[in-house]
Parts: C-alpha cells; structure tokens; sequence
C-alpha cells in the first residue's frame, strides 16, 4: 500500500512540476516587460535618449544596440521615430498602458513577443529576443503590420 501511494505521490509530482519551455517563456515576457519599463521611465526622465544610456547593453544585444546608435547619430531611422517604441512621442499614459503578449518559439534561441502601448491590447511591435550563453538580449524591433487580411491559401 506504502509503494501505490509512494508512486502515485511521485506521478503527481512530476506532473505538477513547470516545464522548462514554459519557464523560460514566463522569464523572455518579464525580460521584455523590464526593458520597456525601465525605457519608457528613462525616455519621461529625462530629455536625452535612452538609447545612447550604457545600461541599455543589459537589455538590448551590443551590435543591435550600436547600430541604432549608430543610426540616431546620422539622423537616419524611422521618419523621426524611436526605434524601440516606434512612436514618436513617449507619454505616461504609455508606461501604463503597455502590455506584453505571450512569446512565440521560434528556435531554441529566438523568441518573438507582442507589445503594445495601447490601453487596449492591439500588438503592433513585435520583440526579437535572443538567448546567448545563457543570457537574453534584444536583437530586433518590428512594427508589426496588422492582422492578416491574406486570402485562406494553407
């Protein structure tokens, strides 16, 4: 009776128990959920670009990261957007409204995560997060062009 009970103690056990995957999808969100939080309370801070402050090397990859810099340093990019929000205009309302979708699995190492700064959630930047020697960073930031209007063709 003490090895049925044992078992099925053990059975339960493991079933219960969160698999990798999930755990790592929940750590990509929240990664992704800081960086904006932090980007958007550095971008209402301040009047300088968070983009050109050194802790965005915690969030974003370092050749993503310089390219952009790159980029702002030009005046080249998106029509006067920012790159990370691709927006014009950083507004309290956004560090408040932002929402995280659920990740999509591309690879064992590139997630892809919605974010919207809407109050309703309506995804139009999607998030390219890599995982490298045990660490994530931003290696991409997408508009995300809308639903899919495309005709049934699968």
């Amino acid at each position: 009776m003490k090895k049925i009970l044992l078992i099925c103690l053990f059975i339960i056990m493991s079933l219960l128990q969160a698999s990798p995957q999930v755990a790592y999808a929940q750590d990509v969100e929240s990664f992704v959920r800081d960086f904006y939080k932090w980007y958007l309370k550095q971008s209402l801070a301040t009047d300088d670009l968070p983009v050109f402050d050194q802790a965005i090397f915690k969030y974003v990859c370092r050749c993503t990261a310089k390219r952009v810099q790159f980029d702002y340093n030009r005046g080249v990019g998106g029509n006067g957007a920012d790159y990370y929000i691709k927006g014009q205009d950083v507004v309290k309302e956004q560090l408040e409204d932002f929402k995280i979708g659920g990740s999509i699995d591309v690879s064992d190492n590139l997630r892809l995560v919605s974010v919207s700064m809407r109050k309703e959630y309506s995804p139009y930047i999607v998030v390219y997060v890599e995982k490298t020697n045990g660490s994530m960073c931003i290696s991409k930031v997408e508009d995300s062009p809308g639903p899919n209007f495309r005709a049934p063709v699968y």
